[in-house]
């Protein structure tokens, strides 16, 4: 019987006349880790981390009430001495008409693809503003801001239809074909203000 050793493993080889057979063979690191996990002992009522014992987010540290009061009140100020003096620029608003989204400035020309109850050259309010801002600020709304804070006129230029879309069906070898020519009336806005109020309540 000869043992010997090697750097994570443990040999024991039995020699014969006829053969030379392995008889064991246990790895060092396996013996040592799976004594050390017997031995590791853990405090009473330890949970592991995981994500149901804790979040795998950071946690949201949310700012004082009376810093945050300070600083929206600081901010009004400026966005309030900005429009008093006029020094805001052009304007830009987000408008919400005929079921889409616009974003519009002064002298924009806004395509619907719908016919609206409204004579050419009559001059119209978009109420549903949700944001309008300068380079210097902006100003959201939760969802939309108030008709008294910001004011958006637009004047109908045109109603006209669109151009003719063609709908083909065939059929090979049934003798039947069927064309179908869709199309839809158009009306054209053009954007003439945007307005805010002087001053911010």
């Amino acid at each position: 019987v000869k043992l010997f050793t090697s750097n994570r493993s443990v040999h024991i080889i039995i020699v014969t006349t006829h053969h030379v057979s392995l008889v064991f063979t246990a790895s060092l690191w396996s013996a040592s880790r799976r004594f050390n996990s017997q031995s590791a002992s853990y405090p009473q009522g330890y949970v592991p981390k995981t994500s149901l014992s804790s979040p795998p987010w950071q946690e949201v540290v949310l700012p004082d009430p009376a810093e945050e009061t300070r600083h929206h009140a600081e901010v009004v100020k400026k966005v309030n001495e900005l429009i008093a003096a006029g020094q805001y620029g052009r304007l830009f608003a987000v408008v919400h008409f005929a079921s889409h989204q616009w974003k519009v400035t002064a002298e924009d020309l806004i395509l619907i693809e719908n016919e609206l109850d409204i004579k050419c050259g009559e001059r119209i309010r978009l109420e549903k503003v949700l944001l309008v801002g300068t380079d210097n600020f902006t100003l959201l709304g939760k969802p939309l801001l108030g008709k008294d804070l910001v004011r958006v006129e637009a004047t109908v230029i045109e109603k006209t239809e669109s151009w003719p879309k063609i709908n083909m069906k065939f059929r090979k070898r049934k003798n039947f074909r069927k064309k179908k020519i869709i199309v839809n009336p158009q009306t054209i806005l053009r954007i003439n203000t945007i307005e805010i109020a002087p001053r911010l309540l």
